[in-house]
């Protein structure tokens, strides 16, 4: 009896796997939510991670890649990676050599400018948005430099 447990626990934590790919916290949270034991779960979260088969580095990986390439900053990834229950040092290797896409902050500035830097107020607007998106001032500045200096990215 206290065997099936264990193995309803691994079943239901390879079911979520197969939906899609989840942090090792975000997954015994959601054994736990559906009624599986602490015990049950941390067999199940145990089993998968010594198979290779759940593991927090390539998922934060896999998140750095899927938030650059939609055009965010290092600080909101970061950021979502913490929300996704990845502890600091996992966060920080992930985020290590990241570096954001020039030509897309570029395509970023020039959605919300339009080839005009010369008003102001859209200027700071725009730098607002880059600033939610993640990026730091350093990486703006250079951004707006170049776009007023080589214009709309092609």
């Amino acid at each position: 009896m206290s065997e099936d447990k264990y193995h309803a626990a691994l079943d239901a934590a390879a079911k979520q796997l197969s939906y899609r790919a989840l942090s090792t916290a975000m997954l015994r949270q959601k054994l736990l939510d559906k009624g599986h034991d602490e015990q049950a779960a941390d067999y199940a979260l145990a089993w998968l991670s010594e198979r290779g088969l759940l593991s927090d580095a390539a998922y934060a990986e896999a998140v750095v890649r899927s938030y650059a390439h939609r055009g965010y900053g290092a600080q909101r990834i970061r950021q979502e990676l913490t929300a996704r229950g990845l502890d600091r040092d996992t966060a920080a290797a992930a985020l290590e050599g990241f570096a954001p896409d020039r030509a897309l902050l570029l395509k970023l500035l020039d959605k919300r400018l339009k080839g005009d830097t010369s008003d102001r107020k859209q200027v700071d607007k725009a730098v607002a948005f880059l600033q939610r998106r993640g990026f730091s001032w350093g990486q703006i500045k250079e951004a707006l430099t170049a776009y007023a200096q080589d214009g709309a990215p092609e």
